[in-house]
């Protein structure tokens, strides 16, 4: 919660130092039992102590606490009907002009529209469209969105005091352990990890902008993956899992860069494909999981060869994810002999061509997406 705040923040342009955010914490604590407005005025107190502040915290205070699930992280003295909400939100993007908190009812200045506008239209913008400048705070945006990874239970089990399986050995350790006498069940559940997660970037040339973007989201929720894989495909298949585990983005693609030999070439998926599918690695990396796949389809191989590699990555894998930047026009129709092959084995159909359509994702990786699937493994 502190940290999501400090992270809104920054993205509205007010530094904050990680002495503000521990002392932001430990108010948080000294607190206690806290409605939401205190919370507004305990964190403005703390990290916008500039009044030229105001206006952008509030707004990255409504960003992180107001709409649907609000204060779902919060204790129950925190969760009140309409806790925050902003007066004229509409679906246009324009931000907000009031800001209610508590019973007060905060009027936000011109200053904090426009920086709100401003993220708006960044977030709507297609990759490939923006200058260098906006690409480094795309780059920033990515780093700092809030990632989940949905849970499920594994084939593993682990001792627990409650559970559906009864621990013989646990138990006789405990019968030992009190010579004999009878004193409770040893009890075993399933472990929950964290689901997979594998990535297959298409580095081809008419894919760079994109490419990079989606890798920078991979590099970021390797940070809070703990099975997280990534791929290039173009030419030949590259694995990169490896090169982006550096905590600076720019470095990490910098190292995929150089770890892939085929960068701004041709596109040949069915191949790539087959070929990640004969490792044994690659099939690990695909069973069980949410396969991502970041392309415009506009392959040089045998359609037949894709369909065929794409009917066993929707067997394998718990959900198949295709990001085509092409999609985000009204007019795109899958025509082409590589998407139109690929298209019968895809669960979620999206462009990924923006920050936006990124953070719709990140509802499909945390469980909360669409839950129809063609086939394959639960």
């Amino acid at each position: 919660m502190c940290a999501d705040l400090s992270a809104a923040l920054r993205r509205y342009g007010v530094e904050v130092g990680t002495a503000q955010s521990l002392t932001f914490y430990a108010a948080v604590h000294e607190l206690g039992d806290f409605s939401l407005a205190e919370l507004f005025w305990a964190g403005r107190a703390v990290l916008a102590s500039d009044p030229a502040a105001y206006a952008p915290y509030a707004l990255a205070f409504a960003e992180c606490f107001s709409g649907v699930g609000a204060g779902e992280d919060l204790p129950p003295a925190a969760r009140p009907p309409l806790a925050v909400f902003a007066e004229e939100a509409d679906q246009s993007g324009r931000p907000p002009r009031t800001l209610a908190v508590g019973e007060e009812v905060l009027e936000l200045p011109e200053e904090a529209r426009v920086i709100a506008s401003a993220a708006e239209r960044l977030r709507a913008k297609s990759f490939a469209a923006m200058t260098a400048e906006e690409r480094r705070e795309a780059a920033r945006m990515i780093r700092e969105m809030r990632l989940r990874l949905d849970r499920r239970p594994s084939r593993r089990r682990t001792t627990a005091r409650t559970g559906p399986f009864l621990d013989m050995r646990g138990t006789l350790r405990l019968l030992l352990s009190t010579d004999g006498e009878p004193t409770r069940l040893g009890r075993r559940r399933r472990r929950i990890r964290q689901r997979p997660v594998t990535f297959l970037v298409d580095v081809s040339g008419s894919m760079a902008a994109y490419g990079q973007a989606i890798l920078r989201f991979a590099h970021a929720l390797m940070r809070v993956g703990e099975r997280v894989e990534v791929f290039t495909v173009g030419v030949r298949l590259h694995r990169v899992t490896d090169a982006l585990r550096s905590s600076s983005a720019d470095r990490a693609l910098e190292r995929a860069g150089q770890a892939v030999s085929d960068w701004d070439g041709g596109t040949r998926l069915a191949s790539s494909f087959s070929a990640l599918l004969r490792r044994r690695h690659g099939q690990n990396a695909l069973r069980g999981a949410v396969v991502v796949i970041c392309s415009d389809g506009l392959d040089h191989d045998d359609p037949v060869e894709l369909a065929a590699a794409m009917a066993r990555f929707q067997r394998l894998s718990h959900r198949l994810v295709w990001l085509n930047p092409l999609k985000a026009d009204p007019r795109y129709r899958p025509l082409a002999r590589g998407m139109a092959a690929a298209l019968p084995y895809i669960d979620d159909f999206r462009a990924g061509h923006n920050i936006a359509s990124l953070e719709g994702l990140t509802q499909v990786l945390a469980g909360r997406g669409s839950s129809s699937k063609k086939g394959g493994r639960p």
